[in-house]
């Protein structure tokens, strides 16, 4: 099924195509958006994760990528899921610094959940954020999301060991 566009009151969630590369390069290599994610990874490896999160390269079970334009026409971030068995999916979400905090990422991730329930027919949301990541375990917490566990399994960011917090919402 093909991706397609979707709205919130402020923003717009656009499949990812080439004409987003900037935006998802400059998440990518922002040691602010990166810190609770992983390394910043190099120049090749940013450009594969993007050409495998294309619209146009979307199957059943790859990432499913919107770009996030806001009102004002800005790109201020990406968001999006992975199917997983069962109508259940594992999702994602970076924003541009300068647009934290801004109540983005809750209308982006409340219009993310509604799209995915109907066009995609997903029932339950999984999502693993780095431990010590407040202001994410605090938006998925406000959408609705429980906290299910705390798990290690040898993930290093900067050479240390982190510890995930594990998240689900059935709907």
């Amino acid at each position: 099924m093909p991706l397609a566009s979707f709205k919130s009151p402020r923003l717009e969630h656009q499949p990812l195509r080439q004409a987003h590369w900037p935006l998802f390069a400059a998440l990518h290599q922002n040691q602010e958006v990166m810190r609770y994610v992983a390394d910043v990874p190099s120049y090749a490896q940013i450009k594969e994760r993007f050409e495998a999160r294309l619209a146009s390269q979307a199957t059943a079970d790859s990432w499913h990528t919107w770009a996030i334009i806001n009102d004002d026409g800005q790109e201020i971030g990406v968001t999006g899921f992975l199917p997983q068995e069962r109508q259940g999916a594992e999702l994602g979400f970076l924003l541009l610094p300068e647009y934290q905090g801004r109540g983005y990422g809750q209308e982006s991730l409340q219009a993310l959940l509604t799209h995915g329930e109907r066009r995609f027919a997903i029932a339950q949301y999984r999502a693993t954020v780095t431990a010590g990541n407040l202001a994410s375990r605090a938006l998925l917490l406000k959408c609705g999301f429980t906290q299910l566990a705390s798990a290690r399994n040898g993930y290093c960011i900067g050479g240390v060991e982190v510890e995930d917090w594990l998240f689900q919402l059935s709907l």
